[in-house]
């Protein structure tokens, strides 16, 4: 029996070092690549890069204490890097905060938002438990992007150089082409204002294996592909989890190509789901019943925008 358990013990141990082997390179590759796309892009000129609209979420509701710097970090890292205009739609916003959109469109000018207020939210939302309809809001901003290019993304997450380049390099053609990216968690100080940096991509917290259909934090297709499918499914006023992929999955069943941009830094925090933070509401989405069809007014296309400031509008 002890011989037994000794060769188990040897077997297990072999297979822990493997895989923290295997993780090391996978570290090694991703810091060398992050390395070389850090030194051609500094000397690359991206003045021609294919213009992109990218959209975010949020609400200021300390689901992240410090939310409003990560936003203004991600705004500023996807101006720099890849989009060349930012839509923010605050949704269900409290009532007894400000508004972040406000101080934001007077600091980016490529800056656009839309409040979704909470009567709005009410009539769509059908648990209590969830305050931001985060697809829902996003196909708000899909709906009303500019540019030929739309990225869905979240307020804590940016996209790794190598993906930077992959994209630029690829230039965008085809409007039948869906990027997705890998996951990868990053420490991230609470409360910090620095922007991020090559130190960022030098060590990851977590790496999230790729799956194809790609993660919540980051989605690229062609505008015309995202009128094509009508956005993330409607139908699901009670989900949080999933709704991203099967939004991917819609692409795929009306002809998409998909196609790996790289890797998204996320910034960690703890109330994130996958810190095992209980409990996390919101029903997670099936693959099934796709396609689906969302009414013509997706998106809250049919909503009255009524202008509160420069460059943001309240939708009612």
């Amino acid at each position: 029996m002890s011989i037994t358990l000794k060769k188990l013990a040897h077997v297990k141990g072999i297979r822990s070092l493997l895989y923290r082997s295997n993780l090391l390179r996978q570290h090694t590759a991703f810091v060398l690549r992050n390395a070389e796309h850090f030194i051609k892009l500094r000397r690359e000129k991206n003045s021609d890069r294919a213009p992109i609209s990218a959209v975010i979420v949020g609400r200021n509701d300390d689901y992240m204490s410090d939310f409003i710097h990560r936003l203004r970090v991600t705004v500023s890292w996807n101006l720099r890097h890849l989009a060349s205009e930012i839509i923010f739609v605050e949704w269900n916003p409290p009532e007894d905060r400000e508004l972040l959109s406000l101080s934001l469109a007077r600091e980016f000018s490529c800056f656009r938002a839309y409040i979704v207020p909470a009567e709005i939210h009410q009539t769509l939302c059908e648990n209590e438990h969830i305050k931001l309809m985060e697809y829902h809001a996003k196909n708000v901003g899909i709906r009303r992007a500019k540019y030929a290019w739309v990225l869905a993304t979240n307020a804590d997450a940016v996209l790794a150089l190598d993906g930077v380049r992959r994209i630029l390099g690829a230039g965008l053609n085809g409007e039948d082409v869906v990027w997705t990216t890998q996951r990868l968690d990053i420490n991230w100080r609470e409360g910090r204002q620095r922007e991020v940096g090559f130190l960022d991509h030098l060590r990851y917290r977590r790496h999230h294996s790729y799956h194809p259909l790609g993660t919540g934090e980051f989605c690229l297709a062609s505008k015309r592909l995202w009128e094509r499918v009508r956005g993330y499914d409607e139908s699901l006023p009670k989900h949080r989890f999933n709704c991203d992929r099967r939004g991917t999955q819609q692409m795929l069943a009306h002809g998409a190509q998909l196609l790996k941009a790289g890797a998204v830094l996320h910034m960690a925090h703890p109330t994130s789901c996958t810190e095992r933070m209980q409990p996390h509401h919101g029903l997670a989405a099936s693959g099934g019943n796709i396609p689906y069809h969302n009414a013509n007014n997706w998106g809250l296309s049919d909503r009255r925008e009524v202008q509160i400031a420069e460059r943001v509008w309240r939708l009612e």
